[in-house]
Formats: structure tokens, sequence, C-alpha cells
């Protein structure tokens, strides 16, 4: 597989962007083309994934951001959206797109990169916080729509945001493999755990200097199987991040193990 990482250059191309929007999430808060082009060419940019090992070298990934700043004024990228198409997942495609966006952010004289997540989503735990380096210390409720009704198990549409410091050590020993990345067994060795349960009420977390949140392995089999007990774990989890980020805490690692992922919080420093 031989996989190029490139901005999109031509309408066509824009227009694939959309298709791979359709396939991930359906017609859902599509970004239409029209709207990518001119992002682009106002300091934003759109990164396509092109497999040149398949005739015509199709799109089969992407990464949209944008130009942003924070509440305290400091210019950030915001990456909206990334997607890779079913087939080509876990081959680290996912990774290659996000740090093709980093050197363009840098290019631009920015350190500081931000996205949001659905936090069960341990697929892109996995990425954003062992993968790249980043860390996560801000929870938003009902990220895109109303709290759902509870009679429903549906999940409400809760998000972690990430914070990826583009010029952090953490950072840069990750682009270069030098990392000592975490498991399970490392990080269970570093804090207790305060959610064994998802049906029931969490241990204290209002004291010590770390602690761990779990998190189901692959959320979309337990969704098929058991949404009452995904819906309960989505809750058990906002009970817990909104007040450990609230006195100081951030998930600076993460690890799957299994039936479930691992977040270490920790005091920021």
């Amino acid at each position: 597989m031989t996989i190029e990482i490139r901005l999109l250059t031509t309408a066509h191309e824009f227009t694939a962007c959309e298709k791979i929007q359709e396939v991930i999430w359906g017609s859902f808060g599509i970004v239409p083309d029209h709207l990518l082009i001119t992002i682009q060419k106002n300091g934003g940019l759109v990164l396509g994934a092109f497999d040149h090992a398949t005739p015509d070298s199709p799109m089969v990934g992407f990464v949209f951001g944008f130009l942003g700043r924070t509440r305290d004024g400091r210019l950030k990228h915001t990456s909206h959206m990334a997607a890779v198409l079913p087939a080509y997942r876990d081959v680290g495609i996912g990774a290659q797109l996000k740090w093709a966006q980093r050197d363009y952010a840098l290019a631009q004289g920015l350190d500081l990169m931000t996205w949001t997540f659905i936090p069960l989503l341990s697929r892109n735990a996995q990425l954003n916080m062992t993968r790249l380096g980043a860390v996560c210390r801000t929870y938003i409720r009902n990220c895109y729509g109303p709290e759902p009704d509870l009679a429903t198990a549906e999940l409400p549409s809760d998000r972690f945001q990430v914070d990826w410091w583009l010029r952090d050590e953490r950072v840069a020993s990750r682009r270069t493999g030098s990392a000592l990345l975490p498991n399970t067994t490392i990080l269970r060795a570093q804090a207790l755990l305060v959610n064994p349960d998802p049906r029931e009420p969490v241990q204290s977390v209002a004291h010590g200097e770390a602690f761990l949140l779990q998190i189901p392995s692959d959320l979309d089999a337990l969704r098929a199987v058991d949404p009452a007990r995904a819906c309960a774990w989505s809750y058990q989890v906002r009970t817990v991040a909104e007040p450990a980020f609230a006195t100081g805490y951030q998930i600076t690692a993460f690890a799957r193990d299994g039936a479930v992922g691992l977040y270490l919080l920790e005091q920021a420093s």
C-alpha cells in the first residue's frame, strides 16, 4: 500500500471528500465542497490520503481544519473532521494525516491544535493520547444537540476536547518514535480505577495525584448488544470527567486491553 498525504487541489478531489463524509457519517453534517475550498483558500486546509497502489489513486481518507482562537485569544488550528474509509483503517493512515496536519500548522507559526471526539471511542483515544501525545482537560456536554431522553438509551453528543501542543516534547517524541508508550499494566501500576462497573456509583476522585477512568474497548459492539449499558457508561464518564477537569486534572495517557480501555487522569502541572 502506497499512501500519499497532500492538500486537495481540484474540484473533483473536494467532491470526493464529500463522498467520504457520506460513507462515514451518512447525511449528517456534511461539509460541502464549496465551503471546503473557501476555507482552504483562507488559512484552513483539507488534506487527503490517496492510495497510489490502486488504479486511479482514490482518496481513502481526509482531515479538515481551519484557523481559530482560544478563549484567551491565542491563535490555533481547529481540526474539525478526520476520517478514513473502513477498508483502510488500523494501518496508520489516520496518524499520517494528523502528522501532516501538524506540519502545516507549524509552518503557519502555530503551536496549538484542538479537536473533539466521543469519550467512549477507544480507537480515537488510542490515536489522540497514545500515538499523538495530545492531552484533554475539557468536557463539552451535548456538543451537537439537546440532552436525549434516557428512555431511548441514546448516547448524548458529549465530547472531549483534545489539546495538541505541537512543539511539546511529548508530541515530538511520538513523532520520532522515541516515546515509551503506555499499556494497561503500566497504567494500573500508576493509579487506581474509579469506575469498575458502569452501572455503579464511582469512587471518589476528589483526592490523589492520578486515577484511571475505564471505557469500553469497542463502543459500537457494545451498543449493538446492550445500548442501555453503553448509555450508562457515557453518563458515568460525564459524572467523573466534568468535576475532575474543573479541579485541575487532565487526561495524559490511554491504553486498551481486551474489553476495556483506560484513561489516565493526572493533576496538571
